[in-house]
């Protein structure tokens, strides 16, 4: 299991939020990219893992309207589209982050 951010915030102007690792430093990941990989039942297949949220229906003026921790291991974020079921652990969201570095890094 991952540690936990050294630091997370919510930058609602840019529609980022902002992850500070001790060993990644500090990113900026944009919610469109992590609401469409919500964790939850609802957004994700549990047996096949297959994504049933299609990212093209989630609305433009996305927003965070809570951050909420959860024990040791994770966060929930409540979204202003009424959803907010999705548990994002520390090793979910690190992945996020190294994904999101890792696609937005030109070749």
């Amino acid at each position: 299991m991952s540690d936990p951010p050294t630091n997370i915030r919510a930058h609602q102007a840019d529609q980022a939020l902002e992850l500070s690792w001790i060993d990644l430093g500090t990113s900026r990941v944009p919610y469109h990219f992590i609401r469409s990989e919500c964790p939850c039942a609802s957004c994700k297949d549990e047996w096949t893992g297959a994504r049933i949220l299609d990212p093209a229906t989630i609305r433009p003026d996305l927003r965070i309207e809570a951050l909420e921790p959860i024990g040791n291991y994770a966060v929930r974020i409540a979204w202003n589209d009424a959803h907010s079921s999705g548990l994002y652990t520390w090793d979910h969201l690190r992945d996020l982050t190294q994904r999101h570095e890792r696609d937005a890094t030109p070749s």
